[in-house]
């Protein structure tokens, strides 16, 4: 078969022999691209991500201000619940009120250093408190000091009875508490 037989073949039939090529064309694109189907493939997937990702970010940032803003509210809240370490005299202020309110009597109360470490935001503050007074008295300083205005922790809590064998018949001030604890607070 020579060029010129197949030259009057491609006259007398141009578009098969177009097709053909134009199949042998796509062969070996498809040769010679097969290696980059799994590279493309994961590139589609990250990229997918990516999208979700942004489309996510999008979604959510619609209730960011009113979030930020009960951040805000919540944050303020905090920092009033909070002691601050070198105001000794406002920090005793708080259980001689609590004395008041409950009518037991404060027989020591003492603001410990504060352990001195890492550099956190918060830190507790401890104190060494002892009260006397009746049993309901001394339960409702200890409820006061656990549902109070500021974060309290108890490290140890010791009851006990004090005076006489009259003093606590009569249930008048025969009860003493002895409590370590910690007020969440600034150093």
């Amino acid at each position: 078969m020579t060029f010129a037989d197949i030259l009057a073949k491609f006259k007398k039939q141009p578009v098969g022999f177009g097709c053909g090529l134009l199949c042998v064309i796509c062969a070996g694109l498809l040769y010679f691209r097969s290696g980059k189907i799994d590279e493309n493939q994961a590139e589609y997937e990250a990229k997918s991500a990516a999208a979700t990702t942004i489309l996510d970010n999008v979604r959510n940032a619609e209730k960011l201000p009113a979030q930020v803003a009960e951040i805000q509210t919540l944050s303020k809240e905090l920092d009033g619940r909070l002691i601050r370490a070198g105001q000794l005299a406002v920090n005793l202020q708080y259980f001689y009120k609590l004395e008041a309110e409950t009518e037991v009597k404060l027989i020591d109360v003492r603001q410990n250093a504060a352990p001195k470490g890492g550099k956190s935001l918060y830190t507790g503050i401890p104190f060494n408190v002892s009260v006397q007074g009746s049993f309901k008295q001394v339960l409702a300083f200890l409820q006061k000091l656990e549902n109070g205005p500021h974060f309290c922790h108890f490290s140890s809590i010791n009851f006990g009875k004090s005076g006489g064998r009259a003093a606590a018949v009569a249930d008048v001030s025969g009860t003493t508490l002895t409590i370590n604890l910690e007020l969440l607070g600034v150093p």
